[in-house]
C-alpha cells in the first residue's frame, strides 16, 4: 500500500506529500513498544505543520540549532519540553536556550564553561562520545575523533568541571547518540548497554542521574526493512529494570526522527523527457537532487539501500529498468537505475520514505528551479480532492 490510492495529479509538481495519520500511527507504535520519554528530532523534518501536529503525541522535541529552537517555540512547545544538541551552538543560541529553560546537551568542556559564564542557572546534560565503535550503525558517531560529545577519556575531568560550576548548572544526566540508521536489534541494544555503562560510571563518580538520553538512530530503510522496535523495547525494559535495581532510578529518553516521520511522506515529480544514450534509457523528471538530495545516495555508502521509487500514474504494466534523473546540469542529479512500471512523459514518479531528510536537506536553490510544495493530508487521500489546505510553499 502506498500513501494514497490515487496520486493527487492536480497538484503542480514537484511536491512532497505527507500523511499526518501515518505520522500519528508511527508515534503510537513507538510509544507502545519503547519504555521511554519520546522526543521528536526536528532535523528530520522541521515543517511547522509537523511540529504543531505532534503536540500531545510526543513528549518533546530534540533541536540542533537556534533556528530549530525558535521554530519549536513558535510552534507552541515550551522550553522545558526541548533538548538542544549540536557542536556549533552560538552564544546567542545558548543564551536563548538558558532563558527558555531548555535542556542543553553539552558537547565540550569549553561549552560547559561558556554556559556557566552566562551567570544564570542552566539545565545541562553531558553528551558523551564513547570509546567503542558500533559497526551495526550505518552512520557511526562514536569511537573516533568527533566534534560531537565529550570523549569518554575526559569523563572524570568533566565531572570535576560540573562540580566546579554546581551553583550555575542544573545537572540533568547524560546523552549518547550512537549514530543513525541501525536496523539490527542486537546492534541497537549494544548501544543501549554501552550508554548504561557510562551512566553507571557517572553515578559512581557522584553526579546524580535524573535522565539518560539514548539518542535516536532507529533505522528505517523501507516498508520491509526497519528496526524491530517491539523486540528492542522488550529487551530495553529488562535492561532498565536491572539498572534501576542495581544502580539508580532514572528517566529514559529517546529522540528518533526518521523512523517516525520518514514513512509518512513521499516526494513526487513528473516525467518531462526521456532519451536513450549508448544503451542507457534515461527518464528525466522536473525535480531531482535539488529537492531530494537524500534519495540520490550521494551522502551514503555505495552499497547502502535506496528508497523505493515507483510510477504513481501507472500501477500495472510491464516492468522496465530506467535511469531516473532530475533536471539539473550535473551528472550527480540521478536517483540511479530502478525497476518500475514503464514511465511515459507526463507520468508522476514517487519516492517513498520521503517524510524525513527531504526538502530541508537539499540544495533547493541550485539552478533556480521552482521550489517544491509540501502538501498535507490528515488521511491518505483516495483522490486529489482529499489533499487539504496544509499545502504551502517552502518560500513562505
Amino acid at each position: 500500500m502506498t500513501l494514497w490510492a490515487e496520486a493527487p495529479s492536480d497538484i503542480a509538481t514537484p511536491f512532497y506529500f505527507y500523511s499526518l495519520d501515518v505520522l500519528a500511527a508511527r508515534v503510537k507504535r513507538a510509544r507502545a513498544a519503547l519504555p521511554v520519554t519520546l522526543l521528536y528530532a526536528v532535523k528530520a523534518n522541521p515543517h511547522p505543520t509537523i511540529l504543531r501536529a505532534l503536540h500531545g503525541q510526543v513528549d518533546g522535541l530534540d533541536v540542533a540549532s537556534e533556528g530549530e529552537l525558535r521554530a519549536a517555540l513558535d510552534a507552541g512547545w515550551s522550553g522545558q519540553q526541548l533538548s538542544f544538541a549540536g557542536p556549533g551552538k552560538s552564544l546567542a543560541s545558548l543564551e536563548l536556550a538558558v532563558t527558555a529553560g531548555v535542556t542543553i546537551s553539552v558537547e565540550s568542556l569549553r561549552e560547559l564553561d561558556v554556559i556557566a559564564s552566562l551567570g544564570r542557572t542552566a539545565r545541562v546534560r553531558l553528551r558523551l562520545n564513547p570509546r567503542a565503535r558500533l559497526n551495526s550503525w550505518r552512520v557511526q558517531m562514536t569511537g573516533a575523533p568527533s566534534p560531537f560529545g565529550i570523549d569518554e577519556e575526559e569523563l572524570e575531568l568533566t565531572v570535576d568541571r560540573v562540580r566546579a560550576h554546581a551553583n550555575l548548572l542544573a545537572f540533568d544526566g547524560i546523552h549518547v547518540h550512537p549514530g543513525g540508521q541501525c536496523t539490527s536489534v542486537g546492534g541497537y541494544l549494544a548501544a543501549i548497554g554501552m550508554t548504561l555503562d557510562l551512566a553507571e560510571r557517572v553515578h559512581r563518580l557522584g553526579l546524580p542521574l535524573q535522565r539518560i538520553n539514548f539518542g535516536g538512530g532507529l533505522g528505517v530503510i523501507s516498508r520491509d526493512e526497519e528496526l524491530d522496535v517491539d523486540a528492542v523495547g522488550k529487551r530495553m525494559r529488562t535492561m532498565f529494570e536491572k539498572f534501576r535495581a542495581t544502580v539508580c532510578d532514572f528517566e529514559a529518553v529517546l529522540e528518533p526522527g526518521r523512523w517516525l516521520v520518514g514513512p509518512a511522506g513521499v516526494y513526487v515529480a513528473r516525467v518531462v523527457s526521456e532519451k536513450q544514450s549508448r544503451g542507457v534509457h534515461f527518464t528525466v523528471l522536473d525535480g531531482g537532487m535539488n529537492h531530494h538530495l537524500g534519495a540520490t545516495g550521494h551522502l551514503s555508502h555505495t552499497d547502502a539501500p535506496r528508497p523505493r521509487i515507483f510510477n504513481a500514474s501507472r500501477r500495472e504494466g510491464p516492468l522496465v529498468r530506467r535511469t531516473i534523473t532530475g533536471p539539473l546540469c550535473t551528472p550527480l542529479d540521478t536517483f540511479g537505475e530502478v525497476e518500475l512500471v514503464e514511465p511515459r512523459v507526463g507520468d508522476l514518479i514517487a519516492v517513498e520514505g520521503a517524510g524525513a531528510y527531504g526538502s530541508s536537506f537539499s540544495p533547493l536553490h541550485f539552478l533556480g528551479h521552482p521550489l517544491p510544495k509540501e502538501v498535507f493530508s490528515e488521511s491518505a487521500p483516495a483522490s486529489p480532492s482529499r489533499a487539504h489546505s496544509g499545502e504551502s510553499d517552502l518560500s513562505s
